[in-house]
């Protein structure tokens, strides 16, 4: 995936990273549910974002750091002093680890290995999302 400007076209779905240090995953875990609402960014990338897109859950900073979860948008990102936008997470039984993600060589310059301090949204291109769907358990 090389760097550019996500439009619809080459958008495949966003990524929603929660940093298990500064956000309890145990409640999520046991409901098996991501929260509903996640902070985004204030900039052109939130105000791409709408209801009924995919939207994969990351776990950065945990020995078991990758996609825990998958679901869609339910609104449209709310401005505010932090802006959040809505979503409809399923968490699954088990992560599909980065390592795992990362050993698949179309997926290995994912934004979230290459920029993983960025702020949320981030993003898979149609041609990953294509890729990734097929990893996702069931």
């Amino acid at each position: 995936m090389t760097a550019r400007a996500i439009t619809d076209q080459t958008l495949g779905a966003w990524v929603i990273k929660c940093n298990p240090h500064k956000t309890d995953l145990a409640p999520m875990v046991d409901a098996g549910r991501a929260h509903e609402n996640w902070c985004v960014a204030d900039n052109y990338r939130t105000r791409l974002m709408a209801p009924g897109q995919p939207v994969l859950f990351w776990v950065s900073s945990h020995p078991r750091r990758g996609i825990w979860g998958a679901g869609r948008l339910t609104g449209t990102p709310v401005p505010g002093p932090q802006w959040k936008v809505s979503t409809n997470i399923a968490l699954f039984d088990a992560p599909l680890l980065a390592s795992d993600i990362r050993s698949t060589e179309e997926l290995s310059m994912l934004e979230v290995f290459r920029s993983p301090q960025q702020s949320n949204p981030s993003w898979v291109d149609a041609s990953a999302w294509e890729i990734v769907r097929t990893l996702l358990p069931a």
